[in-house]
């Protein structure tokens, strides 16, 4: 929540507290559409024929039955559906409280289209960045995306936005992470870093070999250092000191997907997170009655940030970032 007002950041926590209290999912992820403009090959989405789609309405019944701390809207690419703004307007105006964000690659942030976006009072921006450069062109198969993102997010930070970049880390842009986060505090933006996994598009290239372990905690040490001085990386250190865990072979059990996080597919089906299969329609699906997930696969900070411990130490970061 960083650069949130005190009193939103108050709220919010107040909201956590009565979500887990009622027992109810703590975070929904709506997919408005699986296309996508970008061609990663680290995911497969623009890959599929399109699926159907529903329509605005049933985006405000996923978030009215299950009541979520908060929303996060994506895709493939949200900004494909003429209606993205409609939705996310809607999922924000729907009764009682929750804390909205979206992802997006950024292609389609003019300052016309950024603006409104801030007007629907969305409460967090996400852009997705994994090289500090013009190489983010060639990893998302856009030329000249750099060169967006690099006039539209600090442009939407000085306008008073809640902004940050989403990093996959991977081999290939260690060595690039701490400059990320440079470039992030540059722009007045926050960053969320989350570890690489095969499992989108069973790609094995990008993972970390043996000889670059070493590299890899060195650089999960200089992003706590600089978390500790700047305040604007959003991932808990908890979740950088369980990564190296994990590349070293040990599984994290104790995923929360389909529990505490759902994913929904523009269809109206139920995952309990992206890459496992569809369950039930979202008007049938019981995240209560459903069995705990046993899936060790992967250590991406959509689930390993919500296993972190809540602890004060993270409660009062929270309140003064």
């Amino acid at each position: 929540m960083y650069r949130l007002p005190i009193t939103k950041k108050l709220r919010g926590l107040a909201s956590l507290v009565g979500n887990r209290v009622r027992d109810r999912p703590l975070n929904i992820t709506l997919e408005l559409t699986r296309r996508c403009n970008a061609r990663c090959d680290y995911c497969n989405h623009w890959k599929e024929q399109k699926q159907d789609e529903q329509a605005l309405a049933d985006f405000v019944g996923v978030v009215e039955r299950f009541q979520p701390f908060s929303v996060t809207i994506c895709g493939g690419e949200p900004f494909m559906r003429k209606d993205a703004l409609a939705i996310v307007r809607a999922v924000k105006d729907a009764p009682g409280w929750r804390y909205v964000s979206i992802i997006t690659n950024g292609w389609f942030l003019s300052e016309e289209r950024a603006q409104a976006l801030l007007d629907t009072g969305i409460d967090q921006v996400n852009v997705s960045l994994n090289f500090p450069d013009a190489r983010q062109d060639g990893d998302r198969k856009l030329p000249g995306l750099f060169k967006k993102i690099a006039h539209i997010v600090p442009w939407m930070a000085a306008r008073g936005a809640n902004v940050q970049l989403n990093t996959i880390v991977m081999n290939e842009n260690l060595d690039d992470a701490l400059p990320i986060a440079e470039l992030a505090l540059s722009w007045g933006a926050s960053v969320m870093y989350t570890l690489y996994s095969e499992l989108p598009a069973d790609n094995h290239a990008h993972l970390f070999p043996a000889e670059r372990q070493a590299r890899l905690l060195e650089v999960l040490g200089e992003l706590r250092d600089y978390k500790r001085a700047h305040a604007n990386i959003a991932n808990t250190q908890w979740y950088f000191d369980t990564i190296p865990t994990y590349i070293s072979g040990t599984p994290i059990p104790g995923c929360t997907a389909g529990k505490k996080t759902l994913h929904v597919s523009p269809g109206g089906m139920v995952r309990a997170c992206a890459e496992l299969p569809m369950v039930s329609h979202y008007s049938t699906y019981d995240h209560r009655a459903i069995a705990p997930v046993t899936c060790t696969r992967c250590f991406q900070a959509c689930r390993g940030e919500v296993q972190a411990p809540i602890t004060l130490g993270r409660v009062v970061e929270a309140l003064r970032s």
